[in-house]
């Protein structure tokens, strides 16, 4: 049995439909209010009888010991979390409230739990702050922001339910996921509802000496995501740390060309300042996840885009 917190989210939705592409049994958790789209993919799933849906917080402690305790999982991919490095700089508490205690009691259940299922917790690139990239694992957290500074806490609880009760619980550090199904608030969505209603495009990054250097991040698309998430919980224990990023930075202003191209349509484009707590460049060393999971991205930058763009064009109501 395999339980994915978050399921209904954008990657947890993909990562339950991969398990049960697979056949597990999966418990799909997920807040009383599902996104009803991404529940609605799942439930056409042809092994969607695999997958029971439990509707719960994962931050009630009580209700994951009891879950935990009658189903019995082998691994949890702890998923659930409020995701957003920018937004979460003007809501600090919402952000650190609703990720930190779900941590907590996921491993706490899991404890208390005999015997105890492996917890993949999915953590986050922003964690690197300053850091100069490429990223490696080995480097020290420079959190900038609320969203990375709940991550890094996360971080450290199962390091700490790993050396203290020898729970394992390995961590998968996501790198700028894009695909089917994004959440409102990532690139690839923001760009193509502006392109498709023919408004300005917003391309953020940095001035230098009067020229404007667009921000770059290492765009990974979420099946690739979900093979490596997979692979994690399949072949790794103790809280080790792999970076899941396809290991090279794009241009967003690339993100935007490539996006207009293939939802022909064009659209101006404009320059915005970067957020203080923002890196101009971000991009992963995959060495490690190359290595010891024999996983690597498959999914480039053209190939992805062209695959998001044909996907808006077939389901966005504003094409309607």
């Amino acid at each position: 049995m395999i339980i994915v917190t978050g399921a209904f989210g954008f990657i947890g939705s993909h990562l339950v439909e991969a398990l049960l592409d697979r056949g597990d049994e999966v418990i799909a958790l997920s807040q009383p209010a599902p996104p009803e789209n991404n529940y609605a993919y799942i439930a056409r799933h042809p092994n969607a009888h695999r997958m029971r849906v439990v509707l719960a917080d994962a931050r009630d402690l009580d209700a994951m010991k009891a879950l935990f305790k009658a189903s019995q999982p082998e691994v949890v991919y702890h998923l659930a979390a409020m995701a957003s490095h920018r937004l979460s700089m003007n809501e600090p508490y919402q952000y650190l409230n609703a990720n930190i205690p779900s941590v907590m009691s996921v491993l706490e259940a899991a404890r208390l739990t005999e015997p105890s299922p492996k917890i993949v917790f999915t953590s986050s690139s922003s964690i690197y702050g300053d850091n100069k990239p490429p990223f490696n694992e080995n480097m020290e957290p420079r959190p900038k922001g609320p969203y990375a500074v709940s991550k890094v806490l996360g971080e450290r609880l199962c390091r700490l339910y790993n050396e203290a009760y020898g729970l394992d619980c390995p961590i998968i550090r996501y790198f700028n996921v894009v695909g089917e199904r994004c959440r409102s608030n990532i690139v690839f969505r923001i760009f193509a509802d502006r392109i498709i209603r023919g408004l300005p495009v917003e391309v953020n990054g940095r001035w230098f000496d009067g020229e404007f250097r667009p921000a770059e991040r290492d765009f990974t698309y979420v099946s690739d995501a979900v093979e490596g998430t997979i692979l994690v919980g399949e072949k790794t224990g103790g809280c080790e740390i792999f970076n899941i990023g396809f290991g090279r930075p794009v241009s967003v202003m690339r993100i935007a060309e490539l996006l207009m191209e293939y939802l022909g349509r064009r659209s101006q484009t404009f320059f915005t300042e970067l957020k203080p707590h923002e890196a101009l460049i971000s991009y992963s060393d995959n060495t490690k996840a190359r290595n010891m999971l024999g996983w690597s991205p498959r999914v480039d930058i053209d190939e992805m885009t062209r695959k998001y763009a044909e996907w808006y064009r077939n389901t966005s109501s504003s094409l309607r």
